[in-house]
């Protein structure tokens, strides 16, 4: 094989081939064609994750794999943790400085963008909408709008400003079929609200048609394009799918509503694959991969799924606590949020208010909310609910703006999501490549999110350095290029 190729690297989070085997037994291999397809004309694999709970999380996993070391090394801890608070450069970093074009469309931890050769979209999750070029706000702005009005966090645009986006968006790719999905999906809302679920898979459609665009105008030779779509089905609706393993069966009416939304997942997953396939060129590695999969969520305490608990007003939160000293207020994964606090004194004092935050439950005093300090930021998470037993009360013994009488759960927090949690995490996942001097039907050795990079960086002909400690998986092509592993360069540099 030709020591240069381009590779695009297509992220389905948490995809795995547990799942994707199960959906092809119930349904035959017909219904996901282009997995197989990853099989019969691809090198594949099934990857696993080398970090362990309570480290076992895409905005860990999803910097291991782009870092090509370890969570001790490039310390990625939180979600959208800004760029240069990660210690080892990325995927696309390495390829930037070795003179390739590069376009990434929402990668975790890819905030704040830096200029390249190419395009550089951050994930929906980015606490603002700083794109490169700048011409691409339009694009990150509606990502954002969206998750922030999936999450309830958020409010919509008026008419006048639906409009003006939907021009702004159009010119950047956006396809009239794709507008006629959206239209579509939101016309099935209002007849039925059981039609809701499906409006998450709108979002990886979208961002399909703006890539496109982008990869044909800047042919990149190094891209990565993102989709958390399946991930959100089966944390939300794997038992309502299959509710085999599950200590509590799901209900006649859990399976109706909501027994397709996993498969659905995948089916879109599926689909994509197929698209970008078509996409690439006949110089062009397609690396279709997760960082890690997903199981059943059965846990001792959670024995019927753990109630989630969001905040119902961040705002309201902090006229308790005090909102000195925070520059950010950012929301990323129901129910995290995360606060930009630079004064370090001051964040201390706030971690040590959230810390001491307590519930009373059923007479039991337990903790209310967790909280992680990165950098400046404070990642605050309210804690789940075995059950929802009348008189819960919430107490904040640290704030002198608290009632001393508490308040109750639902003055502070909503537990509105339609089901309890029902999908968490696994560390085997996927991996796969496919196109240009790929081998055909090769299954490769289990491997890990540690060999994707150097992996990567030797098909674009690049060195692998030192400092990756994962191997390259020259079994997938047909020829072994000889690359020699780099001593220096990038290896000790913050991105």
């Amino acid at each position: 094989m030709h020591s240069t190729k381009k590779v695009l690297l297509l992220e389905l989070n948490e995809v795995n081939w547990r799942v994707v085997d199960r959906l092809t037994a119930q349904h035959g291999q017909a219904y996901l064609p282009n997995f197989q397809r990853l099989r019969t004309a691809g090198a594949w694999a099934t990857q696993t994750a080398v970090e362990h709970p309570p480290h076992l999380d895409p905005w860990i996993t999803w910097v291991t794999l782009h870092t090509g070391v370890p969570r001790e090394v490039h310390g990625a801890a939180v979600l959208e943790q800004d760029a240069a608070s990660i210690s080892a450069p990325r995927l696309w970093d390495y390829a930037a400085e070795g003179g390739r074009s590069v376009g990434v469309f929402g990668s975790i931890s890819a905030f704040p963008p830096r200029p390249v050769e190419g395009f550089i979209v951050p994930g929906p999750f980015a606490p603002s909408d700083d794109t490169y070029p700048d011409s691409l706000r339009p694009i990150q702005a509606l990502n954002r709008l969206g998750t922030s009005l999936h999450n309830r966090t958020g409010k919509s645009v008026t008419a006048f400003g639906a409009v003006r986006n939907a021009f702004d968006l159009l010119r950047l790719g956006l396809r009239m079929r794709t507008l006629y999905a959206v239209a579509r999906q939101l016309v099935l809302e209002r007849v039925s609200s059981s039609h809701k679920w499906r409006r998450v898979s709108l979002q990886p459609l979208l961002n399909f048609d703006f890539f496109a665009h982008l990869y044909r105008k800047f042919q990149p030779d190094f891209a990565t394009w993102h989709t958390n779509h399946a991930a959100h089905y089966m944390h939300h609706y794997w038992r309502a799918w299959d509710d085999n393993g599950f200590a509590v069966q799901a209900t006649a009416a859990e399976r109706a509503q909501f027994g397709d939304a996993v498969p659905y997942g995948y089916r879109v997953c599926d689909r994509l694959i197929g698209d970008f396939l078509r996409l690439i060129d006949d110089d062009t590695v397609l690396v279709v991969a997760s960082s890690m999969g997903q199981q059943p969520f059965v846990t001792e305490r959670y024995q019927s799924g753990k109630i989630v608990v969001r905040f119902l007003d961040i705002e309201r939160i902090l006229d308790i606590t005090g909102r000195d000293g925070i520059l950010d207020v950012v929301p990323t994964m129901v129910p995290q949020w995360n606060l930009r606090i630079p004064d370090r004194s001051r964040r201390t004092q706030l971690r040590e208010q959230f810390q001491a935050a307590k519930r009373i439950v059923a007479g039991r005093e337990e903790a209310a909310i967790s909280v992680e300090e990165t950098a400046d930021l404070l990642t605050v998470t309210p804690l789940g609910l075995a059950d929802k037993p009348a008189g819960i009360r919430y107490h904040f013994p640290l704030c002198e703006r608290a009632q001393p009488a508490g308040y109750a759960i639902d003055e502070l927090f909503a537990t509105d999501t339609p089901t309890t949690k029902q999908g968490m995490h696994h560390p085997a996942g996927l991996l796969a490549f496919i196109g240009s001097g790929i081998r055909p039907g090769v299954q490769l050795a289990d491997c890990t999110n540690l060999d994707v990079a150097p992996t990567v960086l030797t098909l674009l002909g690049l060195p692998v350095p030192a400092v990756m400690h994962g191997r390259i998986l020259n079994e997938a092509w047909e020829a072994t290029p000889n690359l020699p592993r780099a001593e220096a360069g990038l290896a000790a540099t913050a991105a």
